[in-house]
């Protein structure tokens, strides 16, 4: 019996990014094939496993981060060095050159803009190294504690879900039994009436008293059947209430991931700055930037998961189905 339904997907929000990483900038959680819970209601049983993985997928993220702003690095201090290689090389070359008066005066400033490139692109390079990195790196230990193979906050979260299901679960299934145990009644009542109706005056009357007690064996089943979805309504109120309690901790716990990481992404934009001064290429560089950055809202990227994942989705519950042949 599926008691869950869905409602149509709300496209994440976007920053309409550029033709080479559209694709991957605006594709959502639903977008992986491996997304079990995408398509279903969050409060049916085990549904919640999505917000389990959000909380997973914050520490891989941070990693991800932090070894994209590393690679960065990395790539800043071998421009660095090979600009101050490439500056010493032709300081050296014009030493030993014919060349002479303001030429070569000329020619040797334009060498030393390389060191003064250089000079940029070391900065930004530490700049990373000695805070950003090591603060985000820190900032994912200390809120991604690891116990055993999981992290702690998960399974925190895991039990709280699982306790708040526990009785529920156990009322559905309750009704699975009870409507299955009400429909088989129905057909062996079905069955007696027509053996009844089709029998010889002779089997008549014995076939009569079987049909009377499948009959009986109906409405007990059927009121147990009832029984059982009535419960579920009263029920329903503080089981919503539970999972909705455990999932505004996660939605927390998130919301802690994406402030940080706009905390790390306007850190960024002041650490490339120091290169956008009076440079009009890069200085468009750093308002696009500035641009992306002042569209970033955690209150709109946890009410997209929360519509589309969380307490928002659209939920059939159980109700009462009349047996049909």
């Amino acid at each position: 019996m599926n008691l869950f339904s869905r409602k149509s997907v709300i496209p994440p929000p976007s920053l309409s990014p550029s033709p080479s990483i559209g694709s991957a900038a605006t594709a959502g959680p639903e977008a992986f094939a491996n997304n079990s819970a995408y398509g279903r209601g969050f409060f049916e049983p085990g549904a919640y496993s999505i917000a389990l993985k959000r909380c997973e997928n914050g520490h891989d993220l941070a990693q991800q981060l932090a070894d994209m702003y590393e690679e960065r690095a990395q790539l800043e201090l071998i421009y660095t060095n090979q600009l101050r290689a490439w500056s010493r090389k032709w300081h050296g070359e014009l030493v030993k050159s014919q060349e002479y008066g303001t030429n070569k005066k000329v020619w040797d400033q334009s060498v030393t803009t390389g060191e003064q490139m250089a000079d940029v692109h070391g900065i930004l390079s530490s700049s990373l190294t000695d805070s950003l990195i090591p603060k985000l790196r820190q900032w994912r230990k200390d809120n991604y504690e690891k116990s055993l193979v999981h992290y702690k906050k998960t399974k925190e979260f895991e039990k709280d879900f699982i306790d708040a299901q526990k009785s529920w679960a156990k009322l559905l299934d309750k009704i699975s039994e009870y409507k299955s145990s009400y429909y088989s009644a129905c057909k062996t009542a079905k069955l007696a009436d027509n053996a009844e109706r089709t029998a010889t005056e002779e089997q008549r009357r014995k076939l009569a008293d079987k049909a009377e007690v499948a009959r009986r064996e109906v409405g007990f089943a059927k009121t147990k059947y009832e029984q059982a979805i009535n419960e579920a309504r009263e029920q329903r109120s503080s089981y919503e209430t539970a999972m909705k309690n455990v999932f505004e901790r996660t939605q927390t716990f998130e919301r802690k991931r994406l402030d940080f990481f706009k905390e790390t992404f306007d850190e960024y934009s002041k650490v490339i700055e120091t290169a956008t001064i009076d440079n009009p290429i890069l200085k468009k560089m750093n308002e696009d930037y500035q641009t992306s950055l002042n569209m970033h809202s955690s209150d709109q990227d946890l009410t997209w998961w929360d519509q589309n994942y969380g307490t928002q989705t659209n939920n059939r519950w159980p109700e009462y189905e009349e047996y049909r042949d």
